[in-house]
C-alpha cells in the first residue's frame, strides 16, 4: 500500500514520509519492546557481545531478585524486568504444523497451516519436513516484528515452539495421533530430528530462529480409557521398551539434531524392571538421566500444570511445593505450565524443601535459550530482523504446503476395472470432464481438513475456515475446466445416524460416470467451532451421538472402524458398479476392511490447507507424488484383545512385532509402476560387519525404473530382519533403519537411491536396556511397500558391544 501510495511520484511527499517514518517507529518499537540491552540499559556485562554466553546468563542471573524467579519459570506470565530493560517473555507457543497463536498479515496473508503429523510421517521425506519448519520458523520470526500478530498480543511474545508431538502411535485409539505422526521409531525419529533441524537452525550460524520442544516426553500415549485419564494414569514400561520404542524419536532428535527444548507429559513412568517404582514424568529421575546421556543442553517445560498432577493426581507427594522442588531436582523441568511453581515455590523454598539455587539452575536453561536466540544481542546485523510481512503465507510457502499434502497422500489399493470387452485400466486416475459425483460426509469439508492446533486459517472479516478449499470444490475446478460436470451430496454426517440423505446421494452417484466417496472420522471440541463443521462436534461430550468414533485431546476412541452409516453409504454406493475411489480423512487409523476389493482407497490423514487440491490433482493424475503409511491398519475386531494400557507393544502391535495388519506399515502404490533393482545382486551376501564398528560401510545402490505412464515419485524403505542373534533374546521381527524419497522419476527413466549403511544403523536393545551391536545372522530389505523386494544375507562378527548402557539415575 505504501509503494503504490508513493510510487507515482519522483518526489516523496511529506504525506508519504510521514507514513515511512511511521511504519518505521511501528517496527523498531515492536522490536525494542522484544530485545534486551536496549539504552539506558546497555551497559551490563549480560549485554556484552565479547563475552561468553554461559558468563552473560551467569551475570543476568545473579541481578535477578528472588522474588521474581518463579515467575520467570511459569509459562504464560509474560514477566519483565523493566529495573534491568529485560522485556516479557511468552513461554508456549505451539507449532505442530504452523505458528498457532497467530493472526494474518494487514495484507491478509495468515501463517501456513502444513498438513497433520502422521501426513509428515506418510511423506517419508526429510528434506520436505525440514522444510516445512524452516517456513513456520521463519513466519515465527516474522511475526516478532510486527506489533500483535501472535494472537492479538494477548499472549505476549515467544521464540520457542512447543512441537512437534513425536509420541508413538502405539495404539490407533490415542485420541492425539492426528498430532503425532508413525509406529515407527526410526521414522518419528526422522520427522523429530528434520522439523528441529527446519525449526532451530536458518541462514545465520550464531543464533537459533525458534526453539524447538519435543512432545509429551515419555510413554504418553492415553487421553482417557480403562478408568484412567492422561492426568492419571502410569505406564508401565520395561528399560528394553524404553530403548527400543518409546525413546528412539526423542534421543534422535536431541542427540543427533540438537533440540533445545522438551515437554515432560501429565503420566507417572513405572520401569517395571527398575527399582523406583512409578514416577510422574516431570519429577522422573531416569528421564532425566537419559536427556543427559543424549548430550541434552536445552530447557525442559511440563505439559499444562503436569506437575500439580503429581501430587493432585498421581498422589506421588502430598503437597505443591514437594511436587514443585522434585520437579526441578529430580526431573530437571525448568518451566511449569500452570502457577504451582508460582504458588508453591517461596514457601517451599523457605520450609528448606528446595534451594534458590535450585531454581536458579532451571532459570539459568530458560535464560540461556533467549540469549541463544539472539534475544540480549544488537539486531542490525541479525538477518532474522529483516524478515517481516513478506515472509508470512507467501506464494513460495503456498507452493511448499501443496507439495507436501500431495507427496502425503497414500494410495492403499487401485483395483483395475473393466473399461471395454477387452482390456482393464485402474480405477485411477479418473480422466478429467466426466460426470463426477463427489459424495460423503467430508465432501464439503474444510475445518476438518485442518489438524486441530492451528493459528488463524483465513483472514478478517471471516476468521474461521471460509477461504480452505473443499474436496468438492477442488474436484470441480479441475473436472469442470476439462467440460465436465460435478455434483456434491453428503448422504450423512460423520457420526450421526441418521440415514435420510442416502437417496440423494445415490441419485447424485448413478448419474454419475465415476464417484468420490469422501469418508472418515473428525475431532471434536472447541477447535472445531466453524460453520462447515456439524453443531454436535463443536464439542466433546460423551452423551453425543458417534462418540466412540471421534479422536480429539482429552479423548480416546473405542472404536476403529468407520461410523455405521457411513459404511452404509459406501457399501450402497459400491453396489451401483460405479468406478470409485473412496478418500479417507483421519488422524489415527481407520478400518478399510468394509470397502472390499473394487473401489480405489486414498487415504488423506488430515491434509492441511491445500489437501483438498492435493486429492484433487492425484484424483485426476496431475500429481503422483504419494506417500507411505505411517502405521499398521488393524482389522475392527483388534480393539477387543488390545488394552489401552498396555504399553508393550511386543505384544503383536505395530509392523515390528507382528501385528495382524490389513494394511502394513510402510505399504503405498502409485498411479505409475515402479520396478526395483539394485546393486549388488538381490539375494547375495553384503558386509560382514564388526560390531565394533571398524568395518566399511554396506553399500547398496538401488534403481527405481517408471515403467509406467505418469511422472512419480516413489520411496525405497530399508529393513533390517535379525535372524539368529547372539546374546539378544528379544528384538523386533522387523525394521525400518533407512530410507530414500525418489522424485520425479520420468515414464521411462530410472533414477537411484545410494544406501550407506554401518553397525550404528543395525543396533538392538539387550535385556538391560542398553543399546548392543550383535553378532548374528540379519536380512537386509530394500522394499517400496508396493510388492517390490531386494534382500541381502548380512552377517555381523565379533563379541557383542554396549554402545549406550540404559541411564541410570
Amino acid at each position: 500500500q505504501i509503494d503504490m501510495a508513493c510510487s507515482s511520484s519522483p518526489v516523496l511527499s511529506a504525506a508519504c514520509l510521514c507514513v515511512l517514518a511511521a511504519v518505521c517507529v511501528s517496527v523498531a518499537t515492536a522490536q525494542a519492546d522484544v530485545v534486551a540491552c536496549q539504552p539506558p540499559h546497555d551497559h551490563y556485562p549480560f549485554c556484552n557481545t565479547a563475552l561468553p554466553v554461559e558468563q552473560r546468563v551467569a551475570d543476568l542471573l545473579k541481578r535477578i531478585k528472588n522474588e521474581d524467579k518463579p515467575a520467570l519459570l511459569t509459562a504464560r506470565k509474560n514477566k519483565a524486568l523493566p529495573e534491568l530493560g529485560v522485556p516479557s517473555y511468552y513461554w508456549g507457543q505451539n507449532c505442530l504444523h504452523g505458528a498457532m497463536f497467530s493472526n494474518c498479515t494487514s495484507a491478509g496473508n495468515c501463517a501456513t497451516s502444513f498438513p497433520s503429523g502422521p501426513s509428515m510421517a506418510a511423506t517419508f521425506d526429510t528434506a520436505l519436513i525440514r522444510d516445512m519448519a524452516s517456513v513456520v520458523a521463519r513466519e515465527m520470526r516474522a511475526a516478532y516484528t510486527l506489533p500483535g500478530w501472535l494472537d492479538n498480543g494477548a499472549e505476549g511474545l515467544g521464540l520457542e515452539c512447543w512441537g512437534p508431538v513425536i509420541n508413538m502411535n502405539r495404539d490407533p485409539r490415542w485420541g492425539r495421533n492426528g498430532e503425532g505422526g508413525a509406529e515407527c521409531p526410526h521414522l518419528m525419529g526422522q520427522l523429530g530430528a528434520s522439523w528441529t533441524r527446519g525449526l532451530q537452525y536458518g541462514e545465520d550460524p550464531r543464533y537459533l530462529q525458534v526453539a524447538v520442544t519435543l512432545k509429551h516426553y515419555d510413554a504418553n500415549s492415553l487421553e482417557n480409557s480403562c478408568g484412567f485419564s492422561r492426568h492419571n494414569v502410569t505406564a508401565n514400561v520395561t528399560k528394553y521398551l524404553l530403548q527400543d520404542y518409546y525413546w528412539p524419536a526423542f534421543r534422535e532428535s536431541i542427540q543427533v539434531a540438537g533440540a533445545k527444548g522438551v515437554m515432560c507429559s501429565y503420566n507417572s513412568v513405572n520401569v517395571v524392571d527398575g527399582s523406583s517404582g512409578a514416577i510422574p514424568a516431570c519429577l522422573h529421575p531416569t528421564l532425566k538421566a537419559a536427556r543427559e546421556a543424549w548430550n541434552f543442553t536445552g530447557y525442559v517445560t511440563s505439559d499444562s500444570d503436569s506437575v500439580s498432577d503429581a501430587w493432585r493426581q498421581h498422589h506421588f507427594v502430598p503437597t505443591a511445593g514437594e511436587a514443585s522442588c522434585l520437579a526441578l531436582t529430580k526431573g530437571g523441568c525448568d518451566v511449569d505450565s500452570g502457577n504451582t511453581y508460582l504458588d508453591s515455590l517461596p514457601d517451599a523454598v523457605a520450609k528448606g524443601v528446595c534451594s534458590w539455587s535450585n531454581i536458579d539452575q532451571a532459570l539459568f536453561h530458560t535464560l540461556r535459550i533467549r540469549f541463544e536466540l539472539g534475544l540480549f544481542d544488537p539486531i542490525a546485523d541479525q538477518p532474522l530482523w529483516k524478515l517481516g510481512e513478506k515472509d508470512i503465507g507467501n506464494a513460495t510457502s503456498k507452493a511448499l504446503n501443496l507439495r507436501a499434502a500431495e507427496s502425503s497422500l497414500v494410495l492403499i489399493q487401485n483395483p483395475t476395472q473393466a473399461d471395454s470387452a477387452s482390456s482393464k485400466t485402474p480405477v485411477l486416475p479418473f480422466k478429467p470432464g466426466q460426470k463426477v459425483a463427489i459424495v460423503g460426509p467430508h465432501a464439503n469439508s474444510q475445518r476438518a481438513l485442518i489438524q486441530v492446533d492451528t493459528g488463524m486459517v483465513c483472514p478478517p472479516p471471516d476468521n474461521v475456515y471460509s477461504c480452505v478449499t473443499s474436496p468438492y470444490k477442488a474436484v470441480k475446478a479441475i473436472n469442470d475446466a476439462h467440460g465436465g460436470s460435478t455434483t456434491v451430496e453428503e448422504g450423512c454426517g460423520i457420526v450421526n445416524t441418521s440415514t435420510a440423505g442416502i437417496p440423494a446421494a445415490l441419485t447424485a452417484a448413478k448419474d454419475a460416470d465415476v464417484v468420490v466417496l469422501a469418508l472418515g472420522i473428525a475431532s471434536c471440541g472447541s477447535w472445531m467451532n466453524s460453520p462447515d463443521v456439524p453443531a454436535n462436534l463443536r464439542r466433546c461430550s460423551s452423551t453425543m451421538e458417534g462418540y466412540e468414533y471421534i479422536e480429539a485431546e482429552s479423548k480416546d476412541r473405542t472404536s476403529i472402524d468407520l461410523p455405521p452409516t457411513q459404511k452404509l453409504l459406501a457399501k450402497q454406493v459400491l453396489a451401483l458398479g460405479k468406478p470409485t475411489a473412496i478418500v479417507l480423512f483421519n488422524g489415527g487409523m481407520v478400518s478399510v476392511d468394509s470397502f472390499g476389493s473394487t473401489p480405489a482407497i486414498l487415504d488423506a490423514f488430515y491434509p492441511g490447507k491445500e489437501g483438498a487440491s492435493a486429492i484433487a490433482n492425484t484424483l485426476f493424475g496431475i500429481s503422483n507424488r504419494l506417500g507411505k503409511m505411517p502405521y499398521t491398519v488393524y482389522h475392527p475386531s483388534w480393539v477387543e484383545s488390545a488394552s489401552m494400557l498396555d504399553m508393550d507393544v511386543t505384544h503383536n502391535r505395530t509392523y515390528r512385532y507382528g501385528a495382524d495388519a490389513a494394511v502394513a506399515f510402510g505399504h503405498g502404490l502409485s498411479l505409475t509402476q515402479f520396478v526395483l533393482t539394485a546393486t549388488p545382486t538381490a539375494g547375495s551376501t553384503v558386509g560382514p560387519l564388526a560390531t565394533d564398528g571398524s568395518s566399511p560401510d554396506v553399500h547398496v545402490t538401488v534403481s527405481v525404473a517408471n515403467h509406467g505412464q505418469l511422472l512419480g515419485d516413489e520411496v525405497v524403505q530399508a529393513y533390517l530382519l535379525p535372524k539368529s542373534v547372539e546374546h539378544v533374546t528379544q528384538h523386533p521381527i522387523k525394521t525400518l533403519v533407512d530410507f530414500a524419497r525418489v522424485p520425479n522419476v520420468s515414464p521411462g527413466a530410472t533414477q537411484t537411491a545410494v544406501f550407506r549403511l554401518n553397525v550404528h544403523n543395525f543396533l538392538l536393545v539387550d535385556a538391560s536396556g542398553a543399546r548392543v551391536a550383535a553378532p548374528g545372522q540379519y536380512a537386509l530389505s530394500f522394499e517400496n511397500g508396493a510388492g517390490e523386494v531386494i534382500q541381502y544375507n548380512l552377517r555381523l562378527t565379533g563379541s557383542l558391544v554396549v554402545v549406550e548402557p540404559f541411564p541410570e539415575a
